[in-house]
């Protein structure tokens, strides 16, 4: 027993390490040679180590902002992300969402096995998104069904692989016309590409996107660290303008209070550089353990993917779907502001590149220009409305100013008050 409490308490709830566990069975399990097996352990450990520690940069960068910005209005100002979230969870409760993640992607996996329509043949390898989804339901579990231990994990895991499961089948007739059924969508965002294509075929037709001439200073914000930068601290200026001077230059310890959000902006950007760095060194070790497993059971199965994969196919559309989105999304943000809202959202910009671009490729592909703008604008809504309904399914985010957000997500939102239904009715 003392082994086992050591395995639980002290290995599987740090992430990294029972990850790194998980990655060196896979490659075992597939024969690798030794040094690709040492090789793809070490760097899938290395990988969320390096992601946490860009989390602790950008959440420095972030969390004494918004708690003044609370003082200062006498609200509750929070970002919806998907990073910043999950390294303030797995603090809490790293176990229960390391041992969802496993068994969600066995149910997962099982799943596309035996399930005989060809549209859910589609394994979810977005890893990051699977993470923060396993995160996700057992946030929303524990609060409305009020599960704990074995209950919770198994509940949590079942959830999030029909989601796993569900949400690729649901985005595939719609990504079938891009991608020849190579490949489809596995993200948070599903909504992202229904509601758009949906918009631009009703709307009347326009020229697509990549057919306009715009201006060429735009292509920068290609790169998504210079796009951070570039936002991020005209983000944190109207958050200082919001908060006024005086108090950002005590919050600064004295230093000019423009060139501090400024600088702050530049954190949180190169706090986000980090992480994706480590993402990217964490899914290119851990991704082939899983994907290897899956070609050799899960025959005639494509592989669901993450958002940029699409956007070759209309980047012009994709960077006007980003714009359109970041617009509305700051727009509403003044609007709860000057009536009050007891709950600030304040604009994620992470959302903007994934959510905004990807309802502009399919808002283009089916209505042209104004298809993008506007499934990037619907967007903004979603996200910054939809997070309002879903900050009381998240607890263990309370006081951070930070909690997880999505398109899918608010879709799901009903389901989150089910669970809370279930549990009073259980008298949990």
């Amino acid at each position: 027993m003392k082994i086992i409490d050591f395995l639980i308490n002290q290995v599987f709830v740090e992430a990294s390490v029972f990850l790194g566990l998980i990655a060196l069975m896979g490659l075992v399990l597939q024969r690798r040679k030794f040094h690709d097996v040492v090789e793809g352990t070490i760097k899938t450990i290395i990988g969320i180590i390096i992601l946490n520690a860009g989390i602790g940069v950008f959440l420095e960068a972030l969390i004494p902002l918004t708690s003044t910005l609370n003082e200062t209005f006498g609200v509750q100002a929070i970002m919806p992300d998907c990073f910043g979230p999950f390294g303030v969870v797995m603090t809490k409760i790293a176990q229960q969402v390391s041992l969802t993640f496993v068994l969600a992607f066995i149910a997962h996996i099982l799943l596309v096995r035996i399930l005989p329509w060809k549209g859910f043949k589609n394994v979810f390898l977005t890893g990051h998104i699977m993470l923060f989804q396993s995160a996700w339901f057992v946030m929303a579990i524990r609060y409305g069904l009020k599960l704990e231990g074995t209950g919770l994990i198994l509940t949590s895991a079942l959830f999030t692989g029909l989601l796993w499961t569900i949400l690729p089948a649901m985005a595939r007739p719609f990504t079938r016309e891009l991608t020849g059924d190579e490949y489809t969508l596995g993200h948070l965002n599903t909504l992202g590409v229904i509601i758009p294509a949906w918009i631009g075929s009703k709307i009347k037709k326009s020229k697509k996107c990549d057919e306009l001439e715009l201006p060429g200073f735009l292509s920068i914000f290609s790169d998504y660290t210079v796009l951070l930068a570039f936002l991020m601290p005209i983000i944190y200026i109207v958050m200082g303008l919001a908060i006024g001077q005086q108090t950002i230059e005590t919050l600064s310890g004295g230093k000019n209070w423009i060139i501090w959000l400024i600088l702050s902006g530049f954190s949180f950007a190169a706090g986000i550089a980090i992480v994706l760095f480590g993402v990217r060194m964490f899914l290119a070790s851990m991704l082939p353990a899983f994907k290897g497993i899956s070609q050799k059971i899960l025959p005639g199965a494509i592989p669901a993917l993450d958002d940029p994969v699409f956007y070759p196919f209309a980047p012009v559309a994709a960077m006007l779907g980003f714009i359109s989105d970041f617009a509305v999304s700051v727009l509403i943000t003044f609007i709860l502001i000057l009536v009050k809202a007891p709950t600030i959202i304040i604009p994620g910009p992470i959302f903007f590149f994934f959510d905004g671009a990807i309802a502009g490729v399919f808002g283009d592909r089916k209505g042209g220009w104004k298809g993008a703008v506007i499934g990037g604008a619907i967007m903004g809504i979603i996200v910054q409305l939809g997070s309002i309904l879903l900050v009381q399914y998240q607890p263990e985010l309370a006081g951070s100013g930070l909690m997880f957000s999505g398109p899918d997500m608010v879709l799901l939102a009903p389901l989150f008050r089910l669970f809370k239904v279930l549990g009073t009715a259980l008298g949990l």
